[in-house]
């Protein structure tokens, strides 16, 4: 039963980035609104329903939850770390990096935070949010190192998602309450997270030739690391663990993500292929929609 309301919700999500690919094609969405579209997701639409998600009666239980939570993706995102180190080398014409990038970082604040709302609610977002928050301290600090030869600094951790987390959970521990006008508000802004990223992501693939991106066998072996070995490996770990089937489930729609769409943004920012890393996002985004079932039940 939930394999196929994730299957309808991922068909559901498809449906609104095909809209954003029209509006792409019609030229609604061009490169600058998606630049800027971007900058507003990031960083206002998806910190605001990190943030408000918290907004609930305080649980001692919910918090132990979270903490096995916070367990499993460090070693969700370790296992993508040894498989990209270990099954991905060197190819003359591939960007090494951004590839191992695309194994490791996956899309879980684009689709797996609107997957746990759709699914469970504020629960589910909340769930998905521990993924996220393990999500950037990975990604600002050994994602940092494998693009970028300057290194680690500590002040990129510092991000809207992040902020979110922490202020999220100081609001939800001392049971600091948001007046309704000012919930409400927020509320409007971050239920705009599931059709404003998925725009945005249909509106990137306009960017490709599909017919080049058929021919290249690279594409799609880095395709199945991330979404079959990478997030089926993890998946079978949750099929044994003593867990609820909530925790199970947002676990397993998380990990089992495409690659992120911070694979592009990094790849710009560090002037790596940021063409090659489209391909890659676009090609395990449209795969997604029958790997993600399938990573469902491996997990059971």
């Amino acid at each position: 039963m939930i394999v196929a309301t994730v299957f309808g919700k991922i068909i559901s999500i498809f449906i609104i980035m095909i809209v954003g690919v029209i509006c792409c094609k019609m030229g609604i969405i061009d490169d600058y609104t998606k630049q800027r579209l971007s900058r507003l997701s990031t960083l206002v639409v998806n910190p605001i329903l990190i943030f408000t998600s918290f907004q609930m009666e305080y649980d001692s239980e919910l918090l132990k939850k979270m903490s096995l939570l916070f367990v499993l993706a460090v070693i969700s995102y370790l296992i993508s770390i040894m498989i990209g180190h270990f099954l991905l080398h060197e190819r003359e014409g591939y960007d090494l990096s951004i590839e191992k990038f695309a194994v490791i970082y996956d899309n879980c604040g684009f689709i797996g935070v609107p997957l746990g709302y759709a699914l469970f609610g504020n629960i589910g977002v909340i769930y998905a949010t521990v993924f996220v928050a393990v999500f950037h301290i990975f990604c600002w600090t050994h994602g940092i190192m494998l693009l970028d030869k300057g290194g680690f600094q500590l002040k990129k951790l510092i991000n809207p998602c992040l902020i979110a987390v922490i202020a999220g959970m100081v609001f939800f521990i001392f049971q600091i309450r948001l007046p309704e006008s000012i919930d409400f508000a927020m509320g409007a802004i971050g239920d705009m997270n599931t059709p404003l990223a998925m725009l945005l992501s249909g509106a990137i693939m306009t960017q490709l030739n599909f017919k080049e991106v058929l021919i290249k066998r690279r594409l799609f072996f880095v395709a199945l690391l991330r979404l079959i070995v990478s997030a089926g490996l993890f998946c079978l770990l949750l099929r044994f663990l003593p867990i609820d089937d909530q925790m199970r489930t947002v676990a397993a729609v998380t990990a089992a993500c495409p690659a992120g769409a911070m694979t592009i943004t990094m790849a710009i920012m560090y002037e790596h292929d940021d063409h090659y890393a489209t391909e890659l996002f676009t090609v395990t985004t449209l795969l997604s929609i029958l790997t993600m079932p399938l990573c469902m039940l491996i997990a059971g």
